[in-house]
């Protein structure tokens, strides 16, 4: 018979009424708070980010450095920034989930801090591929103009984006093969 607090429907994960001191040492804890209000400042910057973005998304601006110019596309960042969202909703779930699980280590912290720039940058790479037509499949995002489905699509690919990088392995090794087919 499985522990009382692996049964998904018993919260209390095996404490009983009254016990609530944590039981990681208080070094581990100022570890996990100060990943928690990193992580909530990022969410704070990616949201706001986004919400700048979406409101100048119809806005194209050039910036003249003396020589090239800088083409800067607000539907683009729009798109790093909502991905980005979904990539700090995820490491926050996952800080929250680790911790409460007794699963919370220090050497994930990478992980969990990296997340959102990568969801960003996957959101970037896979609403290309939508918008170039690489993907055979019709979607409401390739077929549409709008940017909410966009960015709609672009948040869930952040939030995904240990699922994309499996699926982006996947298109790669089928556009350009294996080690092991070469």
């Amino acid at each position: 018979m499985k522990p009382a607090f692996n049964r998904p429907q018993d919260y209390t994960d095996g404490r009983k009424p009254w016990e609530w001191q944590s039981k990681y040492p208080p070094e581990a804890r100022r570890e996990m708070n100060l990943e928690a209000i990193v992580l909530i400042a990022m969410l704070v910057i990616s949201i706001s980010g986004a919400g700048v973005c979406l409101g100048l998304v119809d806005q194209d601006v050039s910036i003249s450095l003396g020589g090239p110019k800088l083409f800067v596309s607000f539907r683009f960042l729009t798109i790093f920034c909502t991905g980005s969202v979904g990539g700090v909703t995820f490491s926050i779930k996952w800080l929250i989930h680790s911790v409460a699980k007794g699963k919370w280590h220090l050497d994930r912290r990478y992980w969990r801090l990296m997340t959102p720039t990568i969801g960003g940058a996957y959101a970037c790479v896979v609403m290309t591929f939508f918008a170039s037509g690489m993907f055979s499949t019709q979607t409401a995002v390739a077929q549409t103009t709008g940017i909410a489905p966009m960015a709609a699509l672009a948040f869930l690919v952040g939030y995904f984006s240990d699922g994309v990088s499996g699926l982006l392995s996947n298109i790669a090794n089928a556009v350009f093969g294996t080690l092991e087919k070469k």
